[in-house]
């Protein structure tokens, strides 16, 4: 089979014929038709996400089918403990599979899994219609379906992107694009009880300043960078919650529910995965590359 393999850490990918998996007592094999690409894959590549053994296949989640019908994967160590989806076949642990849900379109199963499962848990129980919330980096993947997922909370929902058009259709009342130093002037109508920061760098600090009395914070991405200021007389004065979250972390269990509840409020047409491009497996590092310098509205998807 073809698969996409890291030989080199801060290396291009290869395209190799490798054998066919060997699913192990408790796996189920997965011939794959479509993988997502995320943020995660290229911090692999670059050694940042861990050391694996070379050569080694990428890939956190994607979707195919087997021997009893199309399933989602994500999970279970998945693409960064063992070998991942930018395969044509993987062998993953039962409980990495999800049914698709019938009349969800696999192509948008395909950039469910990490992302999805990042927004679930970001807005789950932590948001409610009482909520003003401002989700910062709107127009990536995770943003995309937070902001879905927190309309469907009943929640105000300002969504901050780059392009103000990327983000016109997911159901905001409102969305901005603001640098840093202007986010607290341009929210202040808001005035946010929750921020969700995609975006990291001086973002970060910017939301402290713009967020509410008593308002949250969570971090889930760095795109905008891994290093900011902050300003620590704000955040105890206001009494701010300042959180980090990251999807790998979360237990099987709630993994499985997180996907779950995102199939089933994708088949309802309740949310739906704003796709930016589907590229052949060969284009794998031209994607990574999409990636790094935030070419993609939502989610980047390859088919295997």
């Amino acid at each position: 089979m073809k698969a996409a393999r890291l030989h080199e850490f801060r290396s291009p990918l290869r395209i190799d014929d490798v054998p066919d998996p060997e699913p192990g007592p408790d796996d189920v094999l997965v011939r794959l038709t479509h993988a997502g690409v995320n943020p995660i894959d290229v911090r692999l590549r670059d050694g940042g996400a861990g050391r694996v053994e070379l050569p080694f296949v990428p890939g956190c989640d994607g979707v195919g089918y087997t021997a009893s019908g199309n399933v989602v994967v994500y999970g279970a160590g998945l693409g960064l403990r063992r070998a991942g989806t930018y395969a044509e076949q993987v062998a993953v642990p039962a409980r990495a599979a999800v049914r698709l849900p019938d009349g969800v379109d696999p192509l948008q199963a395909a950039g469910i899994g990490l992302a999805g499962v990042t927004a679930w848990a970001l807005v789950g129980r932590h948001v409610s219609a009482a909520d003003r919330v401002l989700v910062l980096g709107a127009s990536g993947g995770v943003g995309t379906l937070a902001v879905q997922l927190a309309r469907s909370a009943g929640a105000t929902v300002w969504a901050h992107t780059a392009e103000p058009a990327d983000a016109a259709d997911l159901g905001a009342d409102k969305v901005i694009a603001a640098d840093a130093a202007g986010l607290r002037d341009a929210v202040c109508e808001l005035e946010p009880t929750v921020v969700l920061d995609g975006l990291g760098g001086s973002y970060t600090g910017a939301a402290v300043r713009a967020v509410a009395d008593g308002g949250r914070i969570t971090v889930f991405g760095v795109s905008a960078g891994g290093h900011g200021e902050l300003d620590y007389a704000a955040l105890y004065r206001k009494s701010v919650t300042l959180a980090g979250h990251a999807s790998l972390a979360l237990s099987a269990s709630d993994v499985r529910d997180a996907l779950v509840g995102c199939l089933e409020l994708v088949a309802g047409g309740q949310v739906r995965v704003v796709i930016d491009a589907v590229l052949p497996l060969a284009a794998v590092n031209d994607a990574h590359d999409r990636l790094l310098t935030r070419r993609a509205t939502g989610k980047l998807v390859l088919a295997v």
